[in-house]
């Protein structure tokens, strides 16, 4: 089983752009066996991802998932079946933790990104899972540290493209030869590939952010 752990689709607001119908079809193209849609902040896309797929009857699985923000931060939930609304790090946490579903840290110490968790010693034990190859980080020493640090502490580490766009699906993601994903990751029976993405993809995401918040003000 082949998973991509973090794409996003038309429902981030401001800095998606796939539709449930293309992202599916190319996956599949790509022999992956499932996504995890992880929109920011919302789990309309996951749920037309799901729902596309079982209409149709497709051998294709995806996992529920948000990408949500937090004042220390971004955090992905997996395994949910309602939104997590935006709050505290240990408030988002307890709450993914309350719902059922699996926590992860994506992009950690990617100084980058202003919404990166730059985690500590004392963040132990407060979630379930690191990011520890993410497509979308430039440099490749955020994406060491990220998995050093949960080698250090025995975490299991999880991977994936943050796809925007089409060519980034599948850049990175977890290999496992269990049926039952969930379950896999929480005995950290996977491992994980990636390559990096084209950094001219960052410079479509800010274009197509600016062309929506222009968007937004000439509406309003």
């Amino acid at each position: 089983m082949i998973f991509d752990m973090h794409v996003h689709t038309l429902y981030s607001p401001r800095c998606g752009w796939m539709r449930p119908e293309m992202l599916v079809k190319h996956a599949k193209e790509k022999g992956l066996d499932g996504l995890a849609i992880t929109d920011h902040n919302t789990i309309c896309g996951a749920q037309a991802v799901f729902d596309k797929v079982n209409d149709e009857q497709m051998e294709f699985s995806v996992i529920i998932g948000e990408e949500i923000s937090t004042d220390r931060g971004e955090v992905l939930a997996y395994f949910i079946s309602e939104a997590i609304e935006p709050g505290s790090f240990g408030d988002v946490l307890r709450e993914i933790k309350r719902a059922g579903g699996i926590s992860s840290i994506p992009h950690p110490f990617d100084k980058l990104r202003h919404h990166a968790v730059h985690l500590t010693r004392k963040d132990i034990g407060s979630f379930d899972c690191i990011e520890g190859f993410n497509a979308r980080c430039l440099f490749n020493k955020y994406n060491d540290l990220a998995y050093n640090f949960a080698k250090d502490f025995d975490l299991a580490i999880l991977a994936g493209s943050d796809a925007h766009f089409l060519n980034e699906v599948g850049n990175a993601g977890i290999i496992t030869g269990q049926e039952d994903v969930r379950k896999a990751i929480m005995k950290k029976d996977i491992t994980i590939f990636g390559r990096k993405s084209n950094p001219l993809n960052h410079v479509g995401t800010k274009i197509l952010k600016m062309g929506r918040r222009i968007r937004s003000d000439l509406d309003g």
